[in-house]
């Protein structure tokens, strides 16, 4: 059988994408609102995250490279 393996390891961290369902708009919208409440002296909690889907892990895509284009070289005659 397989080992287990902790999912929080740096080397696991780059190979896997965790994903973890839930809508974080609210709360980063309360995060943008932070100053101006402190500002006005309004006092809110932070709003917990919504569960939208559930929790997925899964592989991290490779990046695809794309060939470098020839450069082309242009001469001129600067003296002529």
């Amino acid at each position: 059988m397989g080992e287990m393996v902790d999912i929080n390891d740096e080397l696991v961290r780059s190979v896997i994408t965790v994903d973890d369902g839930c809508d974080h708009t609210r709360r980063l919208i309360w995060m943008m609102n932070t100053r101006r409440n402190i500002r006005n002296k309004v006092f809110q909690h932070e709003p917990k995250p919504v569960r939208v889907t559930k929790v997925r892990i899964e592989a991290r895509k490779r990046r695809k490279y794309r060939p470098r284009k020839a450069r082309t070289t242009v001469l001129t005659d600067e003296l002529a």
